[in-house]
């Protein structure tokens, strides 16, 4: 199990290091520069939201020396451990967030610079790891070394691109379910469609945000890390802000799918509004993926021979998956090694089968805004988020096994290949 996991860590761990270190180079680099330069910043060129050609538009700014960054940012930078636990209780999560005038956090410097200590002290604070520095780089894609990113992995036994059922996830269905996902659809849509345009759409966020975030959910794991997600898509009516709720190791996440799921009466307008600003919101337009996107899940054999090829699913809640497969499989590799660690052992039935198995589940997307690629606004980068959209209907195009090289004893593991309904 150890060299599995090392191997797949370390690539996980790498995945984005192609694109993004290149940048660490830099001679401009908000990190290389002394407090003595001066630093201008090139923003990024920006398309016309109207033109149809190529065309861009760069601007140039120049901003403050780097002296007037932040005494904070500066201890973080330097690794002053005892001016940070000094300053860090009595700082507001935005004042540990501030984009700095070199364009950059603490949360960057401290892993550019390889601080460990508190790059931990600002995670275990709630620090945003969803920020970009002025080279488009989170503060992951900083970090000096492994050991550093990997104190941004989510904890071993996270169900994130995990389904323990398929209860929640999705649902076999025939003709009438068939109907049933097009008119949720549809209701989605006129959801949207009849808050576009005037106050309705500010309506949107500030209902979900007092009803749902500040009510229906008050008391569960991580709820302050999420009003404050919520406060700012609504004061900047912005739905990235919700991915970022949505993507925090918080129990949002889950009790909002179980709601969807289950069809619990209570909230269904502002679960619906959620689903609709994500599903249909302009601002999210660059996120939209077609391709493949991979999750894991652990199923009853029994239910597992109830799929056939050709049979129909449809998600009902949001769905987890990733844009890599060896992400999925360290998920895997994660759990089984906790579960080894707390001597669980895997429960057999009569007949010598196992009771639970893993399953490689493979969604081909076609459409767009059916999934968003949410990697870059996701508090845990190194997973390349693919989230699925509730009311999705998936046919089962092929049901393998194949050798999980990647588990002791490499067993056979069920593969189903799933592609998006288009009729």
């Amino acid at each position: 199990m150890g060299n599995a996991i090392e191997s797949l860590k370390k690539y996980v761990t790498n995945r984005r290091a192609q694109e993004y270190n290149a940048f660490l180079s830099q001679s401009d680099h908000p990190e290389r520069l002394s407090s003595d330069n001066v630093i201008t910043l090139t923003l990024s060129p920006t398309l016309s939201s109207t033109a149809t050609s190529e065309a861009k538009s760069t601007t140039t700014k120049a901003v403050a020396t780097s002296t007037a960054c932040s005494e904070f940012y500066w201890a973080c930078r330097n690794n002053q451990i005892d001016k940070v636990e000094k300053l860090l209780p009595t700082m507001t999560l935005d004042e540990i967030d501030k984009l700095e005038p070199n364009h950059s956090t603490a949360l960057h410097a401290a892993c550019y610079h390889g601080h460990i200590r508190i790059v931990r002290m600002l995670l275990e604070a709630g620090a945003d790891r969803a920020i970009q520095n002025k080279y488009g780089c989170l503060p992951f894609d900083e970090a000096l070394n492994n050991n550093i990113k990997e104190l941004f992995f989510r904890v071993p036994n996270s169900n994130r691109l995990v389904g323990n059922t398929g209860v929640i996830e999705w649902e076999l269905i025939d003709d009438d379910v068939l109907d049933k996902a097009a008119e949720e659809r549809d209701i989605i849509k006129s959801v949207y469609n009849n808050a576009a345009g005037n106050d309705s759409m500010n309506k949107m966020f500030e209902k979900i945000e007092k009803n749902y975030i500040n009510k229906g959910l008050a008391n569960i794991h991580g709820i302050e890390i999420i009003k404050r997600f919520f406060q700012k898509a609504t004061k900047e009516q912005d739905p990235q802000w919700i991915i970022k709720a949505y993507t925090a190791e918080t129990d949002f996440y889950t009790t909002l799918n179980t709601e969807i799921a289950g069809g619990a009466g209570m909230y269904q307008s502002e679960r619906r509004y959620i689903i609709a600003l994500l599903s249909h919101h302009p601002i999210l337009n660059n996120y939209t993926f077609i391709g493949s996107a991979y999750r894991v899940m652990r199923q009853n054999h029994d239910d597992l021979k109830k799929y056939e090829v050709g049979c129909c699913l449809m998600t009902k809640s949001f769905l987890s998956s990733s844009i890599d497969r060896k992400v999925a499989e360290l998920f895997v590799v994660r759990q089984e090694e906790e579960r080894e660690k707390g001597g669980t052992k895997a429960r057999f039935k009569a007949d010598g089968k196992v009771i639970k198995s893993w399953v490689m589940c493979i969604y081909q997307i076609k459409r767009k805004r059916t999934a968003l690629h949410i990697e870059n606004s996701s508090q845990y980068a190194n997973e390349g988020e693919i989230l699925i959209m509730p009311y999705t209907v998936f046919q089962v195009k092929n049901i393998s096994q194949f050798k999980a090289e990647f588990l002791p004893d490499k067993p056979l593991m069920t593969q189903i290949e799933l592609e998006e309904w288009n009729k």
